[in-house]
Formats: structure tokens, C-alpha cells, sequence
């Protein structure tokens, strides 16, 4: 019985062995709707306020990356008079999982992959945290709000996700849609 056995493992593991493994899907992007939800996203982006745009806060640029779904973004954020934070994100359709994916890499040392949730029209992104005890899910959309236009929104949910809390609400203004 022992030799059936090995014979029926070693031709289980000779079948396995000629088998071609792809790590990668080499298909093409597809035809989702939704990877066009960002086609408006290219360009360099400046905060709102009062209603007017500032220059000396915070901004974005993005350009498209690898393929017309994925955007690498640099921001400059000003968050006071004394504190200035620089970091690079990736934003990109995950033609897998059928969901926008968004990581933010920063100065300060922050490494975050956020995952993409479709909340009726708009796409949030999703990331949960636990910050000294402090559990929380967080998310944050970039909902276009005209042409040139757009309102950044952070929420918060102590409950997992069934009531939510803003956090901040930002305008930002494209003021050109290359970057060179």
C-alpha cells in the first residue's frame, strides 16, 4: 500500500512540477466603468479657502503612472505655521479585487495602504487604525465637486462603520491639468 502511496504522490508532484505557475494576470486592464471614476484626477490641485485659492497650503500633483487607471500623487501639506508634511501616494485600480487601492508613503515615517470601498457614486478609502488603544476605522474620498473642483472628506467610525464622524472637509481647485 506504501508504494501505491509514494507512486500516487510522485506523480501528483511530477503533474504539479510541469504546471506553469503565473505569480502575475497578464490580462489586459478590462472595461470596468469604474476604473474611469478618477479620470479626472491629473493635474496640480490647491487648497480652497474662503472660498479663494492659497497658494502657500496644501497641494497635489498627480500624474498617471502605468497604466490610465494608477496616479502617483506628491503632496505638500501644511498643517500649521510649524509643520509642513511631504509624502507620495500611489492611487490604482486593482483590476482583482475590482476596487480602487490607495497608498500613502511620508515623510514623518507613515506607511499606509488604504482600500477602496464604492459608497454610493463615490469612491472612499478605507483604513482602520489603532493609535495607543485608540481603535477607529477611518475614510477619505476626493468627491469631484464641478470641473476644476473637488471636496476632500475625512470620517471617522468608532462602531466599525455604522455612523461616521467628520473628521475635516477640504476644496481643493485644479489649477492645470499637466504637470510640466
Amino acid at each position: 500500500m506504501q508504494g501505491a502511496f509514494r507512486l500516487t504522490l510522485v506523480s501528483i508532484l511530477m503533474t504539479a512540477a510541469a504546471t506553469p505557475v503565473r505569480a502575475q494576470d497578464t490580462r489586459a486592464l478590462g472595461d470596468d466603468p469604474a476604473v474611469h471614476y478618477y479620470d479626472f484626477w491629473e493635474g496640480t490641485w490647491h487648497q480652497v479657502v474662503d472660498g479663494k485659492v492659497d497658494t502657500t497650503r496644501t497641494v497635489f500633483y498627480v500624474r498617471r503612472d502605468v497604466h490610465p487607471a494608477a496616479f502617483v500623487e506628491r503632496w505638500r501639506l501644511v498643517i500649521d505655521s510649524a509643520t509642513t508634511l511631504h509624502a507620495t501616494a500611489l492611487r490604482a485600480w486593482d483590476k482583482t479585487k475590482r476596487r480602487w487601492m490607495y497608498t500613502w508613503i511620508s515623510d514623518n515615517g507613515l506607511y499606509q495602504v488604504w482600500e477602496g470601498r464604492l459608497v454610493g457614486t463615490h469612491w472612499y478609502m478605507y483604513r482602520e487604525f489603532d493609535v495607543q488603544g485608540d481603535r477607529y476605522l477611518s475614510r477619505q474620498a476626493w468627491i469631484p465637486n464641478g470641473p476644476n473642483r473637488l471636496v476632500r472628506t475625512s470620517e471617522r467610525s468608532d462602531d466599525r462603520g455604522r455612523t461616521w464622524q467628520t473628521r475635516f472637509r477640504e476644496e481643493y481647485e485644479r489649477w492645470t491639468t499637466s504637470l510640466e
